[in-house]
């Protein structure tokens, strides 16, 4: 996600490369695939969700103390970041309003947002998942992801400000990814996991899946003798159809080599980032936006645009190293 945050060239090669989804979809899925299993967790042993709304608090506070951060930046020492909080530079009072109820969220700053949302929602959702209850929970927010391809989040804005900035995301859309994460997740591990172990149905699925996705990488990078499906379709804002179906068939690719050749997912650098993930995303922002206010005469030269994106995740990861060994300290 930094990588591709910090452009080209290197988000070139990376963005949409497996077809025509991004690793945002991969995090708001395993959001809900891993959030599922802390619920059951906590339930067994006589606890309830609260702590999803606890993480959604947490999550809001550093979004809130990333977007004052960023304002401060534009109006003192960046002018040049100014156009991305602009809203809330000239309309203070009902921007603040905005920016706390998480409606305007200026660019780069919509991902927290969202999932301040979907775990708010989720405290009250997932644990209905988790008792078995999938198919009523999936098919309402599959009917919802419907709508919104129909325009739902685009009639709600009618009723905002001309000059708040939503954020990229359509949360009626990628409620969608987040559930969907949450009832395979409770599917695979309570009705589907031995199944798959006794039969080659699975390992069918898998092929087809990866002829699916190797087509959709092939189309969306052009490299086929087809025309580019329209916007509807492969929308990242609502998340179409083509697209939505081309993860799910890459999330069938992955949990094939997790059951079968998971070493070759196995990351130490990968997971000491994610243990802190929220720190972690946090910085990443604003070393985005430092990025951004860095002239253009070296933002888009040859070596720094190689360089300092592949240095901004080594300090990420320091960051994160350091955080590990503070919290194992003995106080």
């Amino acid at each position: 996600m930094t990588l591709d945050h910090f452009g080209e060239p290197i988000s070139r090669f990376l963005y949409q490369c497996f077809g025509f989804f991004t690793a945002a979809e991969g995090f708001f899925f395993l959001s809900g695939f891993v959030g599922i299993l802390a619920v059951k967790s906590k339930l067994a042993k006589g606890q309830d969700s609260s702590w999803m709304r606890k993480r959604a608090v947490r999550i809001w506070k550093y979004h809130i103390a990333t977007v004052l951060f960023v304002t401060f930046l534009a109006i003192v020492l960046f002018p040049s970041l100014r156009s991305y909080v602009e809203g809330l530079i000239e309309h203070p009072l009902s921007g603040a309003l905005l920016v706390v109820s998480l409606i305007y969220t200026p660019s780069w700053l919509d991902v927290l947002p969202l999932y301040v949302f979907l775990l708010l929602i989720g405290s009250f959702i997932l644990p209905f998942i988790s008792r078995g209850r999938l198919l009523p929970v999936w098919g309402i927010s599959f009917g919802i992801w419907l709508v919104s391809q129909l325009g739902l989040r685009e009639w709600g804005l009618s009723f905002l400000p001309s000059w708040s900035y939503p954020g990229f995301f359509d949360l009626f859309s990628w409620q969608f990814v987040y559930f969907s994460g949450a009832t395979i997740s409770v599917l695979w591990k309570d009705h589907l996991q031995a199944k798959a172990s006794q039969g080659n149905w699975y390992s069918i699925l898998s092929i087809g899946c990866v002829l699916f996705c190797l087509f959709c990488g092939l189309w969306s990078h052009g490299l086929l003798p087809i025309a580019q499906p329209s916007e509807f379709w492969v929308s990242r804002e609502h998340l179409g159809l083509i697209r939505i179906l081309d993860f799910f068939a890459f999330v069938v690719v992955i949990s094939w080599i997790v059951r079968n050749k998971a070493a070759l997912l196995d990351f130490s650098f990968t997971a000491t980032l994610g243990r802190h993930s929220l720190e972690i995303y946090a910085c990443h922002t604003l070393m985005i936006y430092f990025w951004l206010a860095t002239p253009t005469s070296v933002r888009y030269a040859s070596p720094w645009n190689i360089v300092v994106p592949i240095a901004a995740c080594v300090f990420l990861w320091g960051i994160a190293k350091s955080i590990e060994n503070h919290s194992k300290t003995p106080k």
